[in-house]
């Protein structure tokens, strides 16, 4: 059978299932038995289009030795087969039995992520098992699938690479791609955009492979991903040129996803072009549906209400928040405080920014209300407030940047009561604004006035 696991590997189905029949055909007893088992873990590579041929296979097998159907090899595709049927689970556990077999094993994993329990699956792929090549890829495919349905994705990006080490042929190429995306998921862009890279590049390098031979599908979402590698690295220009491409091959043809557009928007508003952003982020609404509009909708939001369209960004953002199933409930709260607080409907806007502070979003709920405690004069209360929102935001994050300018500046307003802090907080958000942005020249006066009343000393 040595040749058949080999075609296996190398992704030639026909002849692997053209040796199989045969065998199973002439072969009599354990042979039989042994054909029919392989035959059947064949099958299982084709998903739900091969629950057909997994019966038929062991129910061969079965006949041509009867006591096959107590073998743990047998048993587990089975159980596989079964899962795939959507049997319930207290159905399809008693055929998992505890086994040393590393294929037995595998296939008791895939079960157990087809009946929904990823964490088992892990546990079970995690024990170095030692399988044929045509399974030993599958299984780090697999070990990735069950990470991403566990919300791992650096894990399941780095099954995936591993994945693709051991694979060949187009199966490398899926499986970088793969990799990729669970980079961008897990914020590691330099890492995705090395796998993307690598994929494109294999199709260059390797033996029987053609650049031409990548999927248009494959090529939109292979640059798609590039954009967003992109965008977390703080290239937005490069972003929005790999998004061209991918728009390019929309135009060609390429399934329309609602994601290419979003991401065009998110790159024009690192760019500061608005109205384009406003205009992208439009088309992924009427792209998309579910959650994936709730999502383009704050974004939407946001994009208008950094232009100064507040009517816009309120009528989007609310949409957003009626949604019972969108996860980012407290941001859209927190930015629609924003938009509230900017049309002076303060009440509506201290709502809004409690609300959120109750959904979880603490950076943007403690800035409106520090907001609305400075305009009160109540700069104690708005210094609590910012300085909340600085402890909880990300460093970096517009919220973090907004938090520090304020604190700044209400200690300015206070009298420089405390000129240490001023220094040393504008030393700390000074690097994250352009030289053009009016910030960046008050705080550059505050931390000048600042260090002249600490006798001209600068802090370490």
């Amino acid at each position: 059978m040595q040749r058949v696991l080999q075609a296996l590997y190398q992704g030639d189905y026909d002849t692997a299932f053209e040796v199989m029949v045969r065998a199973l055909t002439f072969a009599q007893g354990s042979e039989a038995a042994e054909a029919a088992l392989l035959l059947a873990e064949a099958y299982t590579l084709y998903g739900e289009g091969g629950i057909e041929g997994i019966y038929r296979a062991l129910e061969h097998g079965a006949n041509a030795v009867p006591t096959l159907q107590e073998d743990p090899l047998f048993r587990a595709l089975l159980a596989e087969a079964r899962a795939l049927e959507g049997a319930p689970e207290h159905e399809v556990r008693p055929l998992l039995e505890p086994s040393e077999d590393a294929r037995v094993r595998f296939h008791q994993a895939q079960t157990l992520l087809y009946l929904g329990v990823p964490e088992e699956s892990i546990a079970l792929l995690s024990q170095g098992l030692e399988l044929p090549p045509f399974l030993a890829w599958r299984a780090q495919n697999l070990l990735g699938k069950a990470h991403e349905r566990m919300g791992q994705p650096a894990q399941a990006a780095e099954a995936y690479r591993r994945a693709a080490e051991l694979s060949v042929g187009m199966e490398r190429y899926w499986n970088l791609l793969d990799a990729g995306a669970m980079f961008v998921e897990a914020g590691q862009g330099r890492e995705a955009l090395e796998v993307l890279e690598e994929a494109m590049s294999y199709l260059s390098e390797a033996e029987g492979l053609d650049p031409s031979l990548e999927d248009p599908e494959d090529a939109a979402t292979r640059y798609y991903l590039t954009a967003r590698a992109q965008l977390l690295l703080g290239n937005p220009s490069l972003a929005l040129e790999a998004i061209q491409r991918a728009r390019l091959l929309e135009e060609a043809g390429a399934e329309r996803a609602h994601g290419t557009p979003l991401v065009q928007g998110q790159a024009l508003m690192q760019l500061g072009q608005y109205a384009e952003a406003i205009q992208a982020f439009r088309e992924a609404v009427e792209r998309s549906e579910g959650t994936d509009r709730t999502y383009a909708l704050h974004e939407l939001g946001v994009a208008a209400l950094d232009a100064g369209d507040l009517e816009q960004a309120e009528a989007a953002l609310r949409q957003v928040i009626r949604d019972p199933d969108y996860d980012y409930p407290g941001e859209a709260l927190g930015d629609l405080a924003e938009v509230l607080y900017r049309q002076s409907r303060y009440s509506e806007a201290e709502e809004a920014a409690r609300e959120a502070l109750e959904e979880g979003a603490l950076a943007a709920g403690h800035i409106i209300l520090g907001h609305l405690a400075y305009d009160l004069l109540n700069f104690q209360q708005a210094l609590k407030h910012y300085r909340e929102a600085v402890a909880e935001a990300p460093e970096g994050s517009r919220d973090w940047i907004t938090a520090q300018e304020m604190i700044v500046d209400t200690l300015a307003q206070m009298g420089y009561e405390n000129p240490a802090e001023m220094l040393s907080r504008s030393h700390e958000v000074l690097p994250y604004l352009t030289e053009a942005d009016e910030w960046h020249q008050t705080l550059t006066a505050y931390a000048e006035r600042a260090r002249g009343m600490l006798g001209g000393r600068t802090l370490n």
